[in-house]
């Protein structure tokens, strides 16, 4: 992954030096890049056929011929980079040693549940045949599309005999090397906004460490989430950078809805860009958005399709294997409902008031301090909006209104709309832990603490939270530790099935379901959480043809 995505990032850097003068000088940039590129690649060709080691060798050969004839300027710019890492210090070292760490924890840990619901499924869907019509009335959440499980279809090396399961233990990889690389570089972390977004991310890859062998799409969502944030507040007025940024927040949109929000950083670069005349510019970043999201809506279109499933909102098609409109809306109720703490679809429309008290008892200790810290903090946020407008109103300069505020907007506009429509932790952490360490952050730099008595208390809660989560992680590091997984990874979970005939015109194949609960996992394929008799029918004489509902 480090050489192909490095490749394709390379090559990607060099076009936007030359279009936007957007410079890279990290690694973690330019890996980046190149996770976006090799993506993008993956889903258009699933929309024509499977991931498997056809798609490998074809990137892999387009992938060698770009770089031999761009290789001038491949080889300038890596010549930049490694001038810029003469004086790294201990970077290196302290890159190489988390790179087998994370590589240690992906190689054994605990499967998300929603791992053998339908991840293993959609992932082996992708390596077998792509994109399939009409996938979702199989199973409603195969409808989920995410660009994360495209992802993990190109690097599984399934044709090897075992469906591998890394990727996002490699986004996690990404933030545990953007957390440590200005701290060791520089030799200090602020307790700025910046400086807190790597704590909490940190805190992060220490609660997901022995889970993040589940390709779970929540994981990709929020570490790229981390390295999107923490980069932004680096950024300073680097219009170029924050462009490249904006980019990264489409791609966020593809690996999951719940960091669509962050699409709205992508205003401000280009408001900049059309203030100063950067029309071409704001051309290209425009392009490479477009380009971002449009196989995704595509592959919508034709698992579910609806443009982005399960919102019936967009209901802009009607293929024939369209899934029907109140299955789709009772499972976007569903999700909504599952998230407050309940199954009772029916209790959809229950006002907040309602609800909050029991969901937020049901919270661990610790989320329920940063879920009440990140409330004050909007509310703060909020009277601090109310103090600038009035100052700028009287003031009659509207200029005086800090830029901070935007990216405060941003994040706080995120953890509403979390909060407010499907509040589960697995993913609204990313919206807590940015909400206290972009507010509370930016406290903390304007009380000057680099010179009072806060610091000192600051640096020993931290001090104290660091040795007690040190320890808890070496703890269950060591009371998990498996020694049969240095080589291959741990497998998906198995569950046990049994078989069904679902036929069509001239055709039948055979399904699977489970004998208890709703589980298949990775090898009874295909599989349904249910006996879909009765209910669908395939829409064609082979697989690929997908399957038609036989009630809209």
């Amino acid at each position: 992954m480090i050489l192909t995505m490095g490749t394709a990032g390379l090559l990607i850097a060099c076009l936007f030096d030359r279009l936007i003068g957007y410079k890279v000088r990290d690694i973690v940039a330019v890996l980046l890049m190149g996770l976006v590129g090799v993506t993008i690649y993956a889903e258009v060709w699933s929309l024509f056929s499977g991931t498997g080691i056809l798609a490998n060798v074809c990137m892999c050969i387009c992938l060698l011929l770009m770089t031999v004839y761009y290789r001038s300027q491949v080889c300038a710019l890596l010549r930049d980079m490694l001038s810029g890492w003469k004086d790294s210090g201990a970077v290196i070292p302290v890159f190489i040693v988390l790179f087998f760490v994370m590589s240690y924890g992906a190689s054994h840990g605990l499967m998300h549940y929603d791992t053998g619901l339908y991840h293993a499924q959609a992932i082996r869907w992708i390596e077998e045949y792509g994109c399939v019509p009409g996938l979702a009335n199989l199973h409603t959440r195969l409808g989920y599309n995410s660009s994360a499980f495209v992802l993990n279809a190109l690097y599984s090396f399934a044709f090897t005999g075992q469906s591998y399961h890394v990727t996002g233990a490699f986004c996690a990889l990404l933030l545990a090397w953007e957390c440590a690389y200005i701290p060791v570089r520089e030799h200090r972390l602020s307790l700025d906004a910046s400086g807190l977004s790597r704590i909490m991310g940190i805190y992060y890859l220490l609660m997901i460490f022995d889970e993040m062998v589940s390709p779970a799409s929540d994981y990709y969502m929020v570490c790229l989430g981390f390295i999107l944030i923490i980069r932004w507040l680096d950024s300073g007025s680097d219009v170029p950078r924050m462009s490249m940024l904006a980019v990264l927040t489409a791609f966020i949109l593809t690996i999951k809805l719940s960091g669509a929000v962050f699409v709205l950083l992508a205003v401000m670069p280009g408001f900049l860009l059309l203030r100063d005349h950067h029309a071409r510019e704001f051309g290209y970043c425009l392009t490479a958005g477009i380009i971002t999201v449009v196989p995704y809506l595509a592959r919508n279109i034709v698992l579910s399709g609806w443009l982005l499933y399960p919102s019936t909102f967009l209901g802009f098609f009607k293929p024939e294997w369209r899934v029907p409109v109140d299955i789709a809306t009772y499972d976007y109720k569903e999700i909504q409902v599952y998230g407050r703490g309940y199954w009772d679809v029916s209790r959809y429309g229950e006002p907040i008031y309602k609800w909050f008290p029991t969901w937020f008892g049901t919270q661990s200790a610790t989320d329920r301090i940063l879920i009440g810290a990140a409330v004050v903090g909007v509310v703060y946020f909020v009277i601090k909006c109310l103090y600038y407008v009035c100052r700028a109103g009287r003031e009659r300069d509207v200029r005086e209104i800090p830029a901070e505020l935007f990216i405060e907007a941003v994040i706080c506009i995120g953890f509403l709309f979390w909060l407010l429509t499907s509040p589960l932790m697995r993913y609204g952490c990313l919206y807590v832990y940015l909400c206290n360490a972009v507010l509370w952050g930016g406290v903390l730099s304007r009380t000057n603490i680099e010179t009072n008595s806060i610091r000192f208390v600051v640096y020993s809660g931290l001090m104290i939270l660091c040795v007690y989560k040190g320890i808890m992680f070496a703890a269950e590091t060591t009371r998990a530790y498996r020694d049969d997984t240095w080589i291959r990874q741990q497998d998906y979970d198995r569950f046990e099935v049994h078989s069904y005939e679902l036929t069509g015109e001239g055709s039948h194949l055979t399904l699977y379901a489970p004998d208890d609960g709703d589980r298949t996992g990775y090898d009874p394929f295909p599989s349904s959480p249910w006996d879909k008799t009765g209910e669908i029918t395939m829409r064609g004489e082979d697989v690929r043809d997908g399957f038609v509902p036989l009630s809209e």
